[in-house]
């Protein structure tokens, strides 16, 4: 693309916020080249913020409707923009760079020339725009660890949105996908032994991800045992920080997940909330096996003598141990204050971006 088109894009990306900002350099034009043809760069940096037609949109880009109906359903097909039908019409919506555009790329779980170079770009602008994203982060978190729910102390006041399982009984539509960040890794020669067909999406997004060939719908059935399976894989449920809904349920390993990487590396869980919940340890019924201690993704367990210590600010409230200890000596019980979600995606973004402004 021209540089003119791509620093349009550029600031195009930055007012759909997201999880990680779109910064100018080398790295990233490589990476803009990759992803949109000039035409398709040109007319998403024209896109209006929010979801519009293709009529709206064309009228932006000064282009006919037609040309731009096609354009955008092939630019949906490739991940670039997402569709969606509202009141009998179709409309298109500019994603972020991460969540968004990034995990489209790899959703399919496609090794192919393409999804190799795409996966070295992401890399290098990732490695490039490291010490921007640790000064510019938002106080307030895109994502939130949601506990293994069975693993919650009973009696518990257990809010809604601490439930997956609530989630999944409310949505109409569910999605199955690869786990694009271990299949990332695998592009670039760093391979998972954990399972990758666990990536769940919830409805608009679920149909979205099934019509255009990044996931398959499956049953709320099926959802469960992708729970249930993920949990005994030691993997820990990671979705946006909202409470009304949530879009996806990623199911992280910690040698993968930015998110639990840059929790586990800053302590500060700048990058991802904790859940309502944190490890006790029964000092009394714990028998010493170390099985938490080795399962722990945080390393908050550690032993202190012939008994399991938690660090309190390296624990997320995941509940991986508390399902894995045979002296049920773990528990998972409330933390005394944190703070609800935000209600939807259009609030955690203005909170988003309100926080990093102060």
């Amino acid at each position: 693309m021209q540089r003119e088109t791509c620093d349009r894009l550029i600031d195009a990306l930055s007012l759909r916020g997201g999880g990680l900002a779109a910064v100018r350099g080398k790295e990233f034009y490589a990476l803009l080249d990759e992803l949109f043809t000039e035409e398709e760069g040109e007319l998403a940096s024209r896109m209006p913020l929010g979801s519009a037609s293709a009529e709206e949109i064309a009228k932006a880009a000064g282009r006919a409707t037609e040309d731009v109906s096609d354009l955008l359903e092939r630019m949906a097909d490739k991940g670039l923009v997402i569709s969606s039908d509202k009141g009998g019409m179709r409309r298109y919506n500019l994603p972020p760079l991460v969540p968004g555009i990034f995990e489209f790329q790899f959703m399919k779980g496609e090794v192919n020339d393409r999804t190799r170079r795409l996966a070295h770009l992401f890399e290098d602008y990732f490695k490039a725009t490291w010490k921007d994203r640790e000064a510019s982060r938002a106080p307030l978190p895109f994502a939130r660890v949601i506990p293994v729910e069975k693993e919650i102390t009973p009696g518990v006041n257990v809010y809604p949105y601490e439930q997956l399982s609530e989630y999944i009984k409310k949505t109409d539509h569910i999605a199955v996908s690869t786990c694009y960040c271990r299949h990332h890794g695998e592009l670039l020669g760093r391979p998972c032994d954990k399972p990758k067909d666990v990536c769940l999406s919830f409805g608009p997004s679920a149909k979205f991800n099934a019509e255009r060939g990044f996931g398959r719908l499956i049953s709320k059935q099926e959802a469960m045992e992708i729970l249930d399976r993920s949990e005994e894989a030691g993997l820990v449920h990671c979705s946006s920080n909202t409470s009304k809904y949530i879009d996806f349920i990623c199911n992280c390993c910690i040698c993968h997940c930015g998110i639990l990487q840059t929790m586990k590396e800053s302590r500060a869980h700048a990058f991802g909330a904790v859940s309502g919940f944190i490890v006790d340890v029964d000092g009394e019924r714990c028998v010493g096996c170390e099985t938490c201690v080795e399962r722990c993704p945080m390393d908050a367990l550690a032993m202190n003598g012939v008994t399991a210590q938690r660090d309190p600010s390296r624990c997320i409230g995941c509940g991986l141990c508390v399902s894995s200890c045979p002296s049920e000596a773990l528990r998972l019980v409330a933390r005394e204050e944190i703070e609800p979600p935000p209600k939807d995606y259009k609030e955690l973004m203005t909170r988003m971006m309100a926080s990093t402004r102060k």
